[in-house]
């Protein structure tokens, strides 16, 4: 069984509310897999890939624009 640990964790308001925004569009299947998703990134960058990981989130971020479901988030 893979071991996990919980990391609690306090965000913006209009953070958490465009997590709640791309979980309930359905590109997140709940706000721990988008956070995952963000841990992920962070560790790749410090890492020295994050070459990789900028190349992803550039691709991500078009995809967002081309979608038009990219918005600030404070």
């Amino acid at each position: 069984m893979l071991k996990r640990k919980l990391v609690p964790v306090a965000l913006p308001m209009g953070l958490a509310q465009e997590i709640d925004t791309l979980v309930d569009e359905g590109e997140f299947t709940s706000r721990s897999e988008a956070l995952k998703f963000g841990a992920r990134l962070i560790v790749l960058m410090s890492r020295r890939t994050h070459h990789r990981a900028e190349d992803y989130a550039y691709e991500e971020i078009k995809e967002g624009l081309r979608r038009g479901k990219l918005t600030h988030v404070s």
